[in-house]
């Protein structure tokens, strides 16, 4: 006479519950991805037409003057998003894509600094934002910054820099590793790769764009190594501190301030509360000079 097995009954139902849980698991995940991407569609910026093509913006924030962020080489939103936040609760802020970044259209080529300015110029006038405004660039976006500047000086309050790439950095890191630079125009996606060609126009135009408006700056410096090309040893944050020294010394005489923060990165500088502070203080500054 055969009697039934408690134990395989047992795992039997101990199996039949796991996949119950791992499937309420997987449409809970599925139910959270859809409802943060409907969400994104609510919240994502617009796309601004600047003459033909189309420029990812996001606008927040009220009063003058206005904080314009100029991103680092890949763009990328988000990234600045929690800055961007901070400054708008004192005055009115744009953080874009440049044309071929994140959802921005493709734009007239070549992507050189030049074109650069050309669209942010574009853009201001579309979304109605009269100048001067402050200039925020990050990384390569601080080179980026640079042609606006020189091309439209009196579109120009002040400039700050948050540890800002430059000529000298990029010939540094193509002599440090020949066969990377190289391999960059096939490892980048498409948008990148056309902005990676031009770089070295770009920085052409960057060494010729002297002088500067006679406008505030300030340069934020993180020293801590990021461990990526360029950034990984000491010596190539010593090498960094002192292409910003140099950097400096090409400036207007105006009033600069330099701020170096020895534990902060060349990412985690966003964060960093020093960085937030210094944007603010130099919308102040600009207040302070204009007439009532």
């Amino acid at each position: 006479m055969a009697y039934p097995d408690a134990h395989n009954d047992s795992d039997l139902i101990a199996v039949t519950r796991l996949k119950k849980k791992v499937m309420g698991v997987l449409l809970g995940v599925v139910l959270l991805s859809v409802v943060l991407w409907i969400a994104w569609l609510i919240i994502r910026p617009p796309l601004i037409d600047v003459g033909g093509y189309r420029l990812e913006a996001r606008m927040k924030g009220t009063g003058n003057p206005t904080v314009v962020f100029e991103t680092g080489f890949t763009g990328g939103i988000p990234l600045y998003w929690k800055l961007q936040d901070r400054i708008a609760e004192h005055t009115r802020t744009l953080l874009y894509e440049r044309a071929g970044l994140g959802r921005s259209d493709p734009g007239p080529q070549p992507r050189t600094a030049e074109q650069m300015a050309r669209d942010l110029h574009s853009l201001l006038a579309a979304l109605d934002i009269r100048p001067p405004v402050v200039l925020v660039g990050h990384s390569a976006g601080g080179l980026f910054m640079r042609i606006f500047a020189h091309d439209y000086p009196d579109d120009v309050a002040a400039m700050v820099f948050i540890d800002p790439a430059s000529e000298a950095s990029y010939e540094r890191m193509r002599q440090s590793s020949p066969k990377d630079w190289q391999m960059m125009e096939t490892k980048l996606p498409e948008g990148l790769r056309r902005q990676w060609v031009a770089l070295p126009a770009s920085l052409d135009e960057a060494r010729s764009a002297w002088p500067l408006p006679p406008v505030r700056y300030v340069m934020i410096t993180a020293m801590k190594p990021l461990g990526e090309w360029g950034l990984k040893s000491r010596e190539d944050m010593e090498a960094w501190a002192k292409e910003h020294q140099e950097l400096l010394a090409h400036l207007p005489s105006t009033t600069i301030t330099h701020i170096v923060l020895p534990q902060a990165d060349h990412l985690s500088v966003l964060k960093e509360p020093a960085v937030a502070k210094a944007i603010l203080d130099t919308v102040d500054q600009v207040r302070a000079r204009r007439p009532n």
